[in-house]
């Protein structure tokens, strides 16, 4: 693959607790084994564990280690709060609020350091991610290319081409979905999902990611980079 300027790829779920940093930490370790300089993003986290008087993002440090350990801790998160709440309401709980000027120049620093910049939004797609302002108006801010996380699950279907006609009426389709398997369970009820979701849906299903599923699982996201 060449590289000139960083490509840019906001993973996004269809919910929360969709897998969403399980499947981008995946993808950050598969581009990393393959010489790719890997920038990792979250621009807001909430729920943050206090630790030594510092709030540290689980999720971040997940990414983090995942893309080889580049840059900092507080460049990967660069706004944490320690409710675990949607962050708008976390910040408020502390008489603050998500900067919206930071969301977007939070990735300035990444732009030398990277070939590709993995970007981590806060629930789903249409969930705000600071006051006035969702995670799909934020990818457009940032200029990045939307992967869509949902869990394979019954309902999923509809979870999934309902997101895809709402972002593309916003004229921000997604350019490939990626279903994991949180939960260590599977129902023969799924297994059409991701048939079912290309039909319906014109957005090409990446990958299904088994329960601890491994990098490979997740190779296709070179047919996006090419």
């Amino acid at each position: 693959m060449e590289y000139r300027t960083p490509r840019r790829l906001f993973f996004a779920g269809t919910d929360t607790e969709v897998g969403k940093t399980y499947v981008t930490s995946l993808v950050a370790k598969h581009l990393l084994s393959q010489g790719v300089r890997v920038g990792v993003y979250k621009p807001v986290a909430s729920g943050c564990e206090r630790v030594d008087n510092t709030l540290v993002a689980e999720d971040a440090v997940s990414l983090w280690q995942a893309a080889g350990k580049p840059l900092t801790l507080d460049q990967v998160c660069p706004q944490r709060f320690e409710k675990a709440l949607a962050p708008p309401q976390a910040a408020e709980a502390e008489g603050r609020k998500v900067c919206i000027d930071q969301l977007t120049s939070g990735i300035t620093p990444w732009q030398a350091a990277s070939h590709v910049i993995l970007i981590e939004g806060a629930g789903g797609l249409f969930s705000p991610i600071a006051d006035g302002l969702l995670n799909l108006e934020l990818a457009k801010q940032l200029q990045a290319e939307i992967i869509l996380v949902a869990e394979n699950r019954l309902g999923a279907i509809h979870q999934v081409i309902a997101t895809c006609e709402a972002a593309k009426a916003h004229n921000c389709s997604p350019v490939g979905i990626f279903l994991s398997h949180p939960k260590n369970e599977f129902h023969e009820a799924l297994r059409d999902n991701p048939s079912q979701m290309e039909k319906y849906g014109n957005v090409p299903i990446l990958g299904t990611i088994p329960f601890a599923g491994g990098q490979q699982h997740v190779a296709a996201i070179d047919s996006i980079l090419q």
